[in-house]
């Protein structure tokens, strides 16, 4: 199993990231929308709160477990990059990408930047890190 995701982790998540981009720049109508619908959601839980507050089950497993399961595999970074085996490099790289990513979405007026978002995809790189490490036994 180790030996499996070692060797098809690269050409793996090279793909799931243009995935991704794709599905957080282009996917779900974005940019149809009025830009004067698109903004900033600075504060902690404010997005969460409206979803458990306003959406149905199915919304709220599609945003908020979806916003960390979908991360989970940029834990395992730490096969293609070395320095990224440590938990606190791997942190503030990805911070700093999701960040770069989030308010992307709101320059380009393909969706909100909010910080929940960021949040809830950190989670899901640390669950996986947790994954990777249990794994790797590093």
């Amino acid at each position: 199993m180790k030996n499996f995701i070692a060797k098809y982790y690269p050409i793996f998540i090279n793909i799931y990231t243009f995935w991704m981009l794709y599905m957080l720049f282009f996917a779900y109508n974005r940019g149809v929308v009025n830009p004067e619908n698109y903004y900033i959601r600075p504060y902690p839980f404010q997005s969460i709160k409206y979803v458990l507050s306003s959406y149905s089950n199915w919304d709220i497993y599609k945003n908020i477990i979806g916003n960390i399961v979908c991360f989970i595999p940029y834990g395992f970074l730490g096969l293609l990059y070395p320095k990224l085996k440590n938990y606190g490099w791997l942190f503030l790289t990805f911070f700093i990408a999701i960040n770069f990513i989030e308010f992307s979405q709101y320059f380009f007026n393909r969706g909100f930047a909010e910080l929940d978002d960021v949040i809830l995809n950190t989670l899901g790189m640390t669950i996986g890190f947790l994954f990777y490490k249990r794994i790797f036994k590093i």
